[in-house]
């Protein structure tokens, strides 16, 4: 996350306090709130707006996803319990904390070749048909004459990884064909298989239905041209 270090502590103090004051403002016409508690969680909070008001608007955006945001709470939480107790609180936080059971455990256990690890995993594997998760998969010479897709045109896109290749049996690959609109691929599916690096994992992703794309599947908003969303949902599942 790039931070432009030299103006946090310069130019903006003034904001951190301003946000802090109506913050205080706020919390205090609530009764149920005590004077310390306000004062507190207002200067936390005026310290907090100006560091993210530093940030660029990408780094804004990835602090204000959900999952961010619960992990940023509950990391707010922590610092504040290791501040008390190092500070010798009378807070008693280290009553507060789940107590520590220690334990000693296994080991690694017995150490398996790598042909009867293969083995056992090949006991436990659920064999799947890849039209069970892949959808409608058609080779090439079916898209040639279903979809009017030439030979050479397809080897291109798939060379430049605009199109989604999956590999059936050994050598044939098949192509889903949810990914194209008019015979030709949806636009931004390079970009995301840049992500992954694995045309399988990509096609997974854009199948299903995503909580931070609204509930939408992937594909189906790149072939409504809406790739920027697409990718940047992409690299933020994956590269966090």
């Amino acid at each position: 996350m790039a931070v432009r270090h030299d103006t946090l502590a310069i130019s903006k103090p003034t904001d951190a306090r301003r946000v802090a004051t109506k913050f205080e403002r706020a919390l205090g016409s609530e009764k149920v709130i005590k004077p310390e508690a306000a004062g507190v969680s207002a200067y936390v909070g005026g310290a907090t707006f100006a560091f993210v008001s530093t940030l660029n608007k990408s780094d804004q955006r990835r602090l204000n996803r959900r999952k961010a945001k619960a992990e940023l709470g509950d990391r707010i939480r922590r610092i504040l319990s290791d501040w008390l107790m190092g500070a010798g609180s009378s807070m008693s936080v280290a009553g507060k904390l789940p107590r520590i059971e220690q334990r000693k455990g296994g080991g690694l256990g017995q150490i398996l070749s790598e042909e009867e690890g293969r083995r056992r995993l090949d006991e436990l594997a659920v064999t799947k048909r890849l039209e069970d998760w892949a959808g409608p998969v058609a080779g090439a010479t079916e898209l040639s004459r279903e979809f009017g897709v030439p030979r050479s045109t397809l080897n291109r896109w798939h060379h430049t990884g605009d199109v989604i290749g999956l590999l059936k049996g050994t050598r044939k690959h098949v192509y889903p064909i949810e990914q194209f609109v008019d015979g030709r691929p949806a636009k931004g599916l390079a970009d995301v298989e840049a992500v992954f690096g694995n045309p399988r994992t990509t096609w997974h992703w854009l199948r299903g239905h995503n909580p931070t794309l609204r509930g939408l599947r992937p594909i189906d908003l790149l072939k409504d041209d809406q790739v920027r969303e697409v990718v940047e949902a992409a690299r933020s599942y994956f590269q966090q």
